[in-house]
């Protein structure tokens, strides 16, 4: 996937903004925009971006020795979805398509993205969300139900902190679809932006519903020659792959199907003006792409 002038004014915005969630030092907020300014002169115009939003990661948690610097608001967002996961239950029992609806409330759930904006508060999950769930979806859900009912192994690549409670949602609703599924769920192997790692599947208590793995490495997104010997194993048993979010689609869609042979379906919200042109997509939008 190429990179745009856009994404090199996104990661810098990312970097400052996760130097200060690290740290109070100004001193230490400037070091890390000067590195990161440096890593996008050597490596901005080269490689895909998730590649240098991990490296603007490492640069942050080297600089403010902070190794989590969105503990806190990972846990808020996480508590705030808790609080609001019987009433998504609900309104999936109350559908006259319960498993669609899952899918929907999955989507919905990727607009929480400090990648995207660093400037959240609850009262706007929660109004984006709901916005979301009136959406209608870019793509085929009656297509990937179909290949559900012909899939065994699922891998799902979780995406973000809050989100995951949605995620959760949808894995619910998986099995009781299909009982007889195998469902992995991945987390990161490092904390990384607002990404789901081990300590979200703890709080959400995802890990009493499915297998949990982590990927074995710090990137955001998916990036398969990085990745854990774990992890490995489980993505060649998977007969199918669902990607949430962004960072998973645009770091997958660089492997070609010898490296990727699965069906693959990516879930995301079209935040990126960027992505959605190049997903054929509007902003906005609440995407399935397969």
């Amino acid at each position: 996937m190429p990179i745009s002038l856009d994404c090199i004014i996104c990661l810098t915005r990312q970097s400052l903004e996760a130097a200060r969630f690290a740290s109070c030092d100004e001193s230490r907020h400037a070091a890390v925009l000067k590195r990161t300014l440096e890593l996008v002169h050597d490596k901005g115009f080269t490689v895909i971006p998730p590649l240098v939003a991990q490296e603007i990661q490492r640069i942050v948690r080297d600089e403010t020795g902070n190794t989590d610097p969105y503990s806190v608001p990972k846990q808020e967002f996480n508590d705030l979805m808790l609080s609001i996961r019987e009433p998504l239950r609900r309104k999936i029992r109350e559908s006259a398509d319960p498993l669609r609806m899952a899918v929907q409330i999955a989507i919905a759930g990727n607009a929480i993205d400090y990648a995207v904006r660093g400037d959240w508060s609850p009262a706007m999950v929660l109004e984006v969300i709901e916005g979301a769930l009136k959406q209608p979806i870019n793509g085929n859900p009656d297509q990937f139900i179909e290949s559900i009912v012909h899939s065994r192994n699922i891998l799902y690549l979780l995406d973000n902190c809050g989100e995951i409670v949605c995620d959760q949602i949808l894995m619910e609703e998986l099995c009781r679809f299909q009982p007889r599924l195998c469902i992995t769920a991945v987390v990161r192997g490092a904390a990384v932006l607002n990404d789901v790692t081990w300590a979200d599947v703890r709080q959400v208590g995802l890990d009493g519903l499915v297998t949990v793995i982590d990927n074995g490495n710090d990137a955001v997104g998916t990036i398969l020659e990085q990745c854990g010997a774990e992890f490995q194993e489980k993505f060649r048993q998977a007969d199918l792959i669902i990607a949430k979010g962004l960072a998973n689609y645009e770091t997958l869609i660089e492997y070609d199907c010898r490296e990727l042979p699965q069906t693959v379906y990516y879930f995301f919200k079209a935040k990126c003006s960027f992505i959605a042109r190049f997903a054929g997509v509007q902003l906005g939008d609440l995407v399935i792409r397969r």
